[in-house]
């Protein structure tokens, strides 16, 4: 009985606490931007543990009132006490480590306490038709959303996103790529494709490392020595995913390869510049006298075979750098070595809004949050993506994870930079294009037989427009 009258008495001087800080707060005792006493001030006053007062405390910020500032006390933020809006946020799983995401929404919170965000993994299959049924059933608020999903929504994008005003702080070439009849995404992070190599591979066989000047026929030559060094154990000298859609479209930007249709609409392409590219792709395999790497999953295998030292030369983004703060390889960038002109595929995420979203003023607060400069600070200190905020970018110091010493070269090859699209097909496309390279590098079909199939693949009916057919979200 006893037992239970000090549980209850305990509980009586807590909702006290609790309850009298209230009222200071809202009859303005304590205003907006004071501190509280200390915890062991308070303490002493109501006749409680410091466990207990942070536990009174804790109350008070999830009813908005207080923030608690580490090692400096807490922070009155409202006289009002509030329903805590929750932000749902749609997340890529890879934004967690190329985007800091848990450090970048934990400084959110601390500076916007009323909002709560709520995170939702969204895988990279089925993404547009996910992203659909949760914006219309009102399941999240704000979405990541890279750029070939973007353009997979096609006309959709002006129902289903919120327009965003246009932020000059931006680099403008992100930007304009997300710009429709509206800007409907806010770029986050981005990255071009780069040459990534093990620089004691280099130095131990005393070779010269990649530059600016580089062509694949330098790769193949280096390739095959930095082999031959390595002959005592099984080596690759350079290594990439060769059905990777930002990949192998490299080949076809750097030979001048585009696709267009005639006046009756049938695709037109160069085939034999196009075959130039694609043979290239299997004779830097074939040269190192390795099976072209049909069974590699994703971009990522080329990354772990560079972490366990078994490739000294690798096609990476600087989103895959972030894999090699797990390792201890000393490594270094250069730009991608080039077929005729110097070129290379750029890759971006930003963050769309749900038109239909029933928290649209949280929303809009998160946008703005994450290209600020505290935000993209955090970006450009924690990880190796790029920010994409210009001036934070090319800010130099302060980083808390290892930056190769080439780091900055993507401020130099910019111009070098393409989207998929520029080369006169839609993302759905190079998934066909991929699947028939697959046939033609296995050797299943000849060069001639490979051009054929592609133009009957280009020429069915789209896929969106099947979805249109269908009722899809189209």
């Amino acid at each position: 009985m006893s037992e239970k009258k000090s549980r209850e008495e305990f509980n009586q001087k807590l909702d006290t606490f609790i309850e009298a800080t209230k009222k200071q707060i809202m009859d303005g005792e304590f205003q907006v931007g004071d501190y509280l006493p200390s915890e062991l001030a308070l303490a002493e006053r109501f006749d409680l543990s410091k466990n207990s007062v942070r536990k009174g405390l804790e109350e008070l910020v999830k009813q908005g009132l207080i923030v608690k500032k580490s090692r400096i006390g807490n922070l009155v933020v409202s006289n009002k006490p509030y329903d805590q809006v929750i932000l749902r946020l749609g997340y890529y799983p890879s934004i967690k480590q190329e985007g800091a995401l848990s450090k970048v929404i934990q400084l959110f919170e601390e500076k916007y306490p009323l909002i709560k965000v709520q995170t939702i993994a969204i895988p990279y299959d089925h993404f547009q038709q996910t992203v659909y049924d949760f914006f219309v059933n009102d399941i999240i608020d704000v979405v990541t959303i890279n750029y070939n999903h973007f353009c997979g929504f096609g006309n959709v994008s002006e129902e289903l996103f919120e327009p965003l005003a246009r932020d000059n702080k931006i680099y403008p070439f992100l930007e304009k790529a997300f710009q429709r009849k509206e800007q409907y995404v806010k770029p986050f992070i981005y990255s071009p494709i780069v040459l990534c190599y093990n620089q004691k591979h280099f130095e131990d066989a005393n070779l010269a490392v990649p530059d600016s000047g580089w062509q694949w026929d330098d790769v193949i030559k280096t390739a095959n020595k930095l082999s031959e060094w390595k002959k005592s154990e099984k080596h690759c000298g350079f290594y990439f995913h060769s059905l990777s859609v930002n990949r192998w479209p490299i080949f076809l930007f750097q030979n001048g390869v585009t696709f267009t249709r005639d006046f009756s609409g049938a695709v037109i392409f160069d085939k034999e510049k196009f075959m130039e590219c694609i043979n290239l792709c299997r004779e830097l395999f074939k040269k190192q006298e390795m099976v072209q790497n049909l069974l590699s999953d994703s971009d990522q295998d080329a990354e772990n075979l560079f972490l366990e030292g078994k490739v000294s030369m690798i096609m990476s983004s600087y989103f895959s750098l972030n894999l090699m703060k797990k390792g201890n390889i000393r490594y270094d960038i250069a730009p991608l070595p080039y077929l005729k002109d110097a070129r290379t595929l750029m890759l971006m995420i930003g963050m769309a809004i749900n038109k239909q979203s029933t928290r649209l003023e949280a929303a809009r607060t998160w946008m703005d949050f994450i290209t600020s400069d505290e935000c993209q600070e955090k970006i450009r200190t924690e990880t190796l993506s790029i920010p994409a905020v210009k001036h934070i970018a090319e800010t130099t110091g302060g980083e808390q994870v290892y930056q190769p010493s080439r780091f900055k070269l993507f401020r130099e090859t910019i111009p070098t930079f393409r989207l998929y699209d520029q080369l006169g097909l839609s993302f759905d496309e190079l998934i066909e294009i991929t699947n028939e390279l697959r046939l033609y590098w296995s050797g299943f079909i000849s060069g001639e037989l490979l051009c054929k199939r592609i133009e009957i693949k280009l020429n069915q009916p789209s896929k969106e427009m099947n979805d249109v057919r269908e009722g899809g979200f189209i």
